[in-house]
């Protein structure tokens, strides 16, 4: 397996783990009648999934089979997520920002770019639907995309 591939797997696999705890939570929300929690955690739920279905095209293009792995991810309560959620969205910054200095196929870095740019957005608000609906051009580079 290259690299390339290694690291989109990789990828997926997170942002797989992250709509999972993602999911739980905006169901405890929901269930807990905390509206704007749902929405917020809906809305990152949203992103994360984009995140999955975009590496998930990335691997298809190359002729690769995405894999499924199951998660032992633990969720914490309700009244913790943030907490946690802003501890794993600095994780998925720093992960994507060291995948942008290992891959070099433009593809492949316009996607890293894209879900960077959403990431970063989780981590300073923790709040979604960041992601554009369809495949977006390259964003221009700014001081502190790679």
């Amino acid at each position: 397996m290259s690299d390339l591939v290694a690291t989109l797997r990789d990828g997926r696999r997170r942002e797989r783990e992250q709509a999972f705890f993602y999911r739980i939570l905006a169901g405890d929300a929901e269930a807990a009648s905390d509206q704007a929690a749902a929405d917020r955690l809906n809305g990152l739920l949203a992103d994360e999934q984009h995140h999955v279905s975009r590496l998930t095209a990335r691997l298809l293009e190359l002729g690769e089979r995405p894999t499924d792995e199951s998660s032992s991810l633990v969720v914490p309560s309700l009244r913790d997520w943030e907490s946690v959620a802003k501890v794993r969205e600095e994780d998925e910054v720093r992960w994507y920002e060291a995948a942008l200095h290992r891959v070099e196929d433009e593809d492949t870095v316009a996607v890293l770019r894209e879900i960077l740019a959403s990431e970063r957005h989780h981590r300073e608000q923790l709040a979604g639907k960041w992601m554009p609906a369809g495949s977006a051009s390259p964003p221009e580079k700014t001081p502190e995309t790679p």
